[in-house]
């Protein structure tokens, strides 16, 4: 008997459409339903490998967030406070998307209310894991099928 992991059997799946069906199709839609198959299969093997994108980032920011807080306690003490206190305020059980969403709102609750200069570096850590993450995800975008809703 062969053992394969997960991620091999993903791969020969991939492999074998890619390589025995794919080229064999002349259906405009249905090539796009393989392409999209494709890029499926290559984001589950991702975070079968790397894990989930929604921990990652949440990571990313709470170190930021932290480092940010140790950075400006002296200069800005209640800005700071506040930090420490929207990730202690985070449950650190919930599924990562409910983290990430609870995080993200907490931490807007400080950017939004306050004139602090803290809170721009804030928003500037925030936006660029924002942009990082949408980065992340264009990965596993497929043009072909969105090209084939117009």
């Amino acid at each position: 008997m062969i053992v394969l992991d997960s991620i091999q059997i993903l791969s020969a799946v991939q492999r074998s459409l890619e390589t025995h069906v794919l080229p064999e199709l002349h259906d405009d839609f249905a090539r796009v339903q393989v392409l999209s198959a494709l890029k499926a299969l290559a984001e589950v093997s991702d975070r079968l490998e790397r894990g989930d994108p929604s921990q990652r980032s949440n990571d990313i920011i709470e170190a930021e967030v932290r480092a940010l807080a140790d950075a400006v306690r002296s200069s800005s003490p209640d800005f700071a406070a506040g930090l420490d206190a929207a990730l202690a305020a985070v449950p650190h059980g919930d599924a990562p998307r409910d983290r990430g969403r609870q995080l993200g709102e907490a931490l807007w609750g400080l950017v939004s209310g306050s004139e602090d200069p803290a809170a721009a570096q804030l928003l500037a850590l925030l936006q660029a894991e924002a942009l990082r993450t949408m980065s992340e995800d264009n990965a596993w975008m497929c043009p072909e099928a969105i090209a084939s809703l117009t």
